[in-house]
């Protein structure tokens, strides 16, 4: 996997704004982006730099492909922003539903991709403030089931009792799901939600409402032909 140059930034509710950069981003593995020393004079990490900022826009581009990208803290996504490839902005400052107030220790993190990568990721999030991510990377013609980036389980078990109000879905497949992007199924196998998958490399992608309660069981899948 090769080292690839990262950039993108974070807006806060006071108006100000701050660089983030990382020029050894290793691609296939989730890795912090910091603030950009060359305007904070070191490179810093979000929480440590602005503590007590609310955050309202994130966005990261990579040069070839990218998956998602969050603030961290204690080990759990707080606050999901977008990610796409460099020079591709189709929102820009998008504001995002939510904010957080950051706190030292809170760090970006970003997972970049190669440009034939087909990791597919969903990002929820919920009425409660709730943010995850469920991703899979489908092989050939099948049905392939998300899981969750932090404890590997399936939506229902992740999101159980909890109302999807907002997602995004990305992948670079195009035409090759046939699904008609990711499809959330009840513990019955019928459809309860569908949310369209958008290109990193075509585009911005960022939340789209959405208005799917999640019970135990329930799957988050989609089907490629390819």
């Amino acid at each position: 996997m090769a080292a690839v140059d990262v950039s993108g930034f974070a807006q806060f509710s006071d108006g100000t704004s701050v660089p983030l950069f990382n020029g050894a981003m290793t691609e296939g593995t989730l890795s912090e982006i910091q603030t950009s020393a060359s305007y904070t004079v070191t490179a810093q990490s979000l929480g440590t730099y602005a503590p007590g900022k609310t955050l309202i826009s994130l966005y990261a581009y990579s040069e070839n492909n990218a998956s998602y990208c969050y603030v961290l803290r204690q080990g759990l996504p707080i606050f999901f922003g977008s990610v796409g490839v460099s020079g591709v902005v189709s929102y820009g400052n998008k504001v995002f539903p939510k904010t957080v107030t950051l706190q030292p220790g809170d760090t970006v993190q970003v997972l970049v991709q190669t440009a034939a990568n087909r990791t597919c990721s969903f990002v929820a999030h919920c009425t409660d403030g709730t943010q995850r991510v469920f991703t899979a990377t489908p092989s050939g013609a099948a049905t392939t089931s998300l899981v969750d980036t932090i404890t590997g389980n399936q939506i229902g078990e992740t999101l159980q009792g909890k109302r999807i109000s907002h997602a995004m879905a990305l992948s670079v497949d195009g035409t090759k799901i046939v699904s008609g992007g990711v499809v959330i199924l009840n513990a019955q196998g019928s459809v309860v939600g569908v949310m369209g998958v958008g290109s990193p490399i075509e585009s911005q992608v960022c939340f789209s409402p959405m208005n799917t309660a999640i019970g135990l069981n329930f799957d988050a899948q989609i089907i490629t032909d390819a």
